[in-house]
Formats: C-alpha cells, structure tokens, sequence
C-alpha cells in the first residue's frame, strides 16, 4: 500500500482525488492538507509519507517553496498538481527535484498509473537519454546541457578543452538526432522535452 500525502486549498480537489486513489486499493491517504504551512508542519510530526501530491498554486506558501523546504530535510517524491498547463512551472518544478506535474483534471487511471511509477522510484518528467533520443552520447548530452545554459561554441571549448570544430560536430549530431536545424531550435526543443 502506497501512503499518499494530499496538499491542496481546495477542498474538493483534495477529495476528488483521494477517492479516485482509494477506490483502487492500492493507496492510503495518509492525510489531506489545506496549505504549504500545513504540509511542512505534518512532516515535522509524523512518519514520512511515499510520496506528497501538492498543489503548485495555493495562498501562503507556494508549492515549489514547500518543495525547496522538504528537500532541506526529508527525501520524498513531490508530484505537483495544476489546473494549467505551464511549461515555465513544469521546467522550475523538475529543476527543483519534483517528479512529476499533472493536472487536475486526470482520470483515474492515469493518476493511478503516475502515483504508482514514481512510487517505483520513477519521475514523470521527459528527459532525453541514450536510450530515448536515437542513442544521444554523453559528449552530445554535455553540449546539450551547454546550449541550453546558453553557452557560445567557443565557451563549451574552453570549458572542455575541446576544439571549436569537435564542439561543431557533435552540436551537428545532437541537430540531427533532435531533429532540428539550429541552436535557437535545439535549446527549444530541449526544454519542451524537460532536459535542462
């Protein structure tokens, strides 16, 4: 049995969700929370729970505050919640550690599906890899990381110690395996995959 933490403002978020998860017998609602306040408070007094849903958007504490605060101390996988979609806050909440963001609006069997990979250790966020992006190499990944820090060529060659025309060939494979044409397209197309 997995042991869910809800944190939510809104009361009927937090009790739609809790039973959508309860109806699959596989989770217990360990408790159900009205703030960010609340979350780090209930931490600080009982038994770690497998993993926290909590709402990205609440008054008070904001959830990648609440975020920042538990990673200070526990080790716990965060999933935030969201009624929007947001690329900039997916992109904050992955940097920050969380594992995942869905929207409220899922349907049981995907939330049942997302609570149960991260409970398994996984994440919810895409990522290119070697084994998800036509075998990316670690030198690609490296100048993948630069770009999109918005590294010039000749910075990740210093920073290297590669040559300007190596850090050329590999930027031109990384290109063609994300399918793109340039450095602009690339840092887009990195980030809406989660890489960064």
């Amino acid at each position: 049995m997995t042991n869910i933490l809800l944190v939510d403002d809104q009361t009927i978020v937090l009790q739609g969700i809790a039973k959508l998860l309860e109806v699959s017998g596989k989770v217990n609602i360990c408790a159900m929370l009205d703030s960010g306040e609340a979350c780090l408070e209930y931490l600080g007094s009982n038994p770690p729970p497998d993993i926290i849903l909590l709402d990205i958007h609440m008054p008070g504490m904001k959830g990648l505050d609440v975020l920042k605060n538990i990673n200070k101390t526990y080790d716990v996988p965060v999933i935030f919640l969201t009624t929007f979609d947001d690329e900039y806050l997916c992109q904050q909440a992955a940097e920050l550690g969380a594992k995942g963001l869905l929207k409220k609006s899922i349907g049981l069997e995907e939330l049942l599906l997302s609570v149960m990979k991260v409970a398994a250790g996984g994440h919810l966020f895409p990522t290119i890899t070697s084994k998800n992006i036509n075998h990316i190499t670690p030198q690609e990944e490296l100048i993948a990381h630069s770009l999109v820090q918005g590294k010039t060529n000749k910075e990740i060659a210093e920073t290297h110690h590669l040559s300007p025309g190596t850090v050329r060939n590999y930027a031109s494979n990384l290109f063609g395996k994300l399918g793109v044409r340039n450095r602009s397209e690339a840092v887009v197309k990195l980030k809406e995959r989660g890489f960064f």
